[in-house]
């Protein structure tokens, strides 16, 4: 099983048929599908781990596919990257924002300020005595 998820036998055979329609599309002068023919026989033969083919009367070089292949491999990592940043700033911003920030001194003053029965003890103890 290769990297692309297929068996080495298919692959070698689709490049079989890529290069014969690639052959039958530059007999009929068919350059679109040369073109996405020839892309095909490229990324086939890197699957297979051969040397990648030059297709140079439709201006399509090996170096240019490895090229491709090499900026793909960067944009995608940059983007697990990105993605990796956010998930942690997302994280740290929860872990953050969840945590309850409250004064925990023993004052008890700061406790009788939320109730209103302070102060009507003050008045019954008042009154009282």
């Amino acid at each position: 099983m290769l990297d692309s998820g297929f068996f080495e036998n298919q692959v070698w055979d689709a490049l079989h048929k890529a290069w014969k329609g690639y052959v039958i599309a530059k007999n009929k002068g068919e350059n679109e599908k040369m073109e996405l023919y020839a892309r095909r026989v490229q990324e086939l033969q890197h699957d297979l781990g051969l040397p990648i083919s030059s297709f140079d009367d439709i201006g399509m070089s090996a170096a240019s596919f490895l090229w491709e292949l090499a900026q793909k491999d960067v944009d995608n990592q940059e983007q697990q990257v990105a993605e990796e940043e956010y998930q942690t700033d997302r994280y740290e911003q929860e872990r953050f924002t969840d945590v309850y920030v409250g004064d925990f001194r023993d004052d008890y003053d700061t406790v009788d300020r939320f109730t209103d029965d302070n102060a009507h003890r003050e008045k019954f103890t008042d009154d009282y005595y």
